[in-house]
């Protein structure tokens, strides 16, 4: 099928389907039972972005082009709406949640709680990849199941000098990915670019180029407390600890291409089972918090806390000899302190703290390519940063003017920095230093700024909301991050950074509605000036260059009914 169409094709729309369920059960006057219930189906047409002309490494190295075909639409910013592919796209995702919460007073001061929950997902996407109308000469489809559920049994004990948790808690994670970067309707696909010459060899139609399922398993146990010591009406301390042991599973059957049948006869290929590998390693670890909390008054608190978080490690299948290849836990360390204040008689809320954030082994995504001419030897490795650091302070307020106007809003600045970290090897075999460098997807300031106004509309209430948001520019990946380093030897130009690094942004959002008893109707804005904008370069390979997800002004409406309040 080939629908090219030079100018664009149009937006392919949007069907959605949400439903929300709570329910509350009082079986004894010591003992409820609450129960949610949420399940959304979305079905969207083509990815809601636009090509960059700017060549990603692995564009580079697997069609072996230096530029970018502009597919008939134009690169951002002149083209900021229009696709040309060839395929019909689609991408499903279907959502289930469910959680069920017990609680049972044992005494006046002590309580035994039963969480327990799942989240059922299922996903399904085509994909035009080589994103050229007129070429079809690659598609992609994904497949991904996955279903996370967790059960935990808690005691809560509530005395006068102090409060007390413990529990434990088993959670189970499974997920499964087929992936299929495969040759499309015209595996023989020229450009005038090229003078002539194939995309890709000859290829038959079907055949898979980047083709593997993937499985990941994860089983977790810990157990917690967490004390709280009241010393007297104006310091309080706080202590947890938490134990945590996980086991974690990761598979890969991953797919290769070979001649068939084999030289003198003639040129053919076909897929072969390339590797059926897993890793599987165990880890430990002791987490926990400490910190104290003082009331200056009854309108002005100061807090302070060190805690240490904690992110389970795994194993990248290396694709071609199906080695596994263990990377370490991620662990991070949090120093903070600030104040939180509710001052002139309670209609100013002032928060603010400042904070220094210590990573060991911080987990970041490297890919390339171990064979530059086959797409099936993509190594998806996570490496670990030794040493990552970030400084920051955050400021937020909510202020009631009047009954009826409320003004709100935040600051955010945060100063990230790789302080030790090894070589990382990217698509083209090309080597870059990351020392030095910031954190992807830490954007130094962000600001947002609110006001809201309520009044009477006969014995129901109407309001309106104006918002205002900054947001810094910001890398997605390691790719982006080392753009300078890697221009040269990709034989790339070398002009500014863009689209690596996404522009600052500052966006206006109007909103508005009325509450009719158990009734609510509201209208919005996004974008309200059509700011040209847009966020994330994670979606890379293709010929026209990496995508670039617009955000234009968008218009919708929403209407909700409430059974009650639970």
């Amino acid at each position: 099928m080939n629908d090219f169409t030079p100018n664009g094709t149009a937006d392919s729309g949007h069907k959605w389907f949400d439903l929300r369920v709570k329910a509350l059960w009082e079986p004894t006057d010591r003992s409820t039972v609450k129960a949610t219930f949420v399940y959304s189906d979305q079905e969207q047409g083509t990815d809601e972005n636009v090509p960059s002309g700017v060549l990603d490494l692995d564009s580079i190295d697997t069609f072996g082009v230096k530029e970018s075909i502009d597919p008939g639409t134009g690169f951002w910013p002149a083209n900021r709406n229009k696709l040309s592919h060839d395929l019909p796209e689609s991408n499903q995702l279907e959502t289930l949640i469910g959680i069920l919460n017990i609680a049972h007073e044992l005494s006046d001061d002590v309580t035994l709680k039963w969480i327990s929950g799942f989240i059922d997902v299922e996903q399904r996407r085509r994909f035009d990849n080589d994103l050229i109308g007129g070429y079809d000469a690659l598609s992609r489809t994904n497949t991904y199941d996955g279903l996370s559920w967790s059960t935990e049994l808690r005691v809560e004990i509530t005395k006068e000098r102090y409060d007390f948790v413990m529990g434990a808690l088993y959670a189970r994670d499974d997920q499964e990915q087929q992936n299929n970067v495969a040759v499309s309707t015209n595996p023989t696909a020229t450009t005038a670019e090229k003078d002539g010459v194939s995309v890709l060899p000859p290829f038959p139609e079907g055949l898979g180029l980047a083709l593997n399922n993937k499985n990941f398993e994860l089983k977790s146990m810990a157990v917690f407390s967490d004390l709280t010591w009241r010393w007297n009406e104006r310091l309080e301390t706080f202590i947890g600890l938490r134990y945590t042991h996980d086991k974690v599973l990761n598979e890969l059957v991953n797919f290769g291409i070979r001649p068939d049948p084999p030289p003198p006869g003639p040129p053919g290929f076909v897929n072969f089972l390339r590797s059926d590998a897993a890793g599987s390693p165990k880890f430990d670890d002791l987490s926990g918090r400490i910190g104290l909390l003082y009331r200056v008054n009854d309108e002005f608190n100061l807090f302070a806390t060190l805690s240490k978080g904690y992110k389970n490690g795994s194993a990248s299948i290396e694709p071609v000899a199906g080695e596994a290849v263990d990377f370490d836990p991620e662990e991070i360390y949090n120093i903070e302190g600030g104040f939180k204040a509710e001052l002139l008689e309670q209609r100013l809320r002032l928060n603010a703290s400042v904070f220094h954030l210590i990573w060991s082994d911080l987990q970041m995504e490297a890919f390339r390519l171990l064979d530059p001419n086959d797409l099936s030897t993509n190594f998806e490795q996570t490496i670990n940063i030794n040493r990552a650091e970030a400084t920051g302070v955050e400021v937020e307020f909510l202020a009631a003017l009047s009954d009826q106007f409320i003004l709100s809003g935040g600051f955010g600045y945060m100063d990230t920095e790789i302080k030790k970290a090894p070589i990382a090897e990217l698509t083209g075999r090309i080597d870059v230093a990351l020392e030095g460098l910031e954190l992807p997807k830490a954007p130094k300031l962000t600001a947002n700024l609110a006001a809201e106004y309520r009044w009477p509309m006969g014995a129901n209430e109407a309001w309106a909301r104006l918002e205002y948001i900054h947001r810094d520019g910001q890398y997605s990946d390691i790719e982006g991050l080392t753009n300078q380093q890697t221009a040269e030897p990709a034989g790339r130009p070398l002009v500014g950074e863009f689209p690596y690094r996404s522009p600052n942004y500052d966006v206006v959002n109007l909103r508005a509605g009325f509450e009719a008893g158990q009734w609510a109707f509201s209208a919005y804005v996004q974008n309200l000036f059509d700011k040209e904008y847009y966020t994330g370069t994670q979606e890379n390979f293709g010929l026209s260059g990496i995508r670039l997800r617009p955000h234009p002004r968008t218009f919708g409406a929403n209407v909700s009914y409430s059974f009650g309040g639970i």
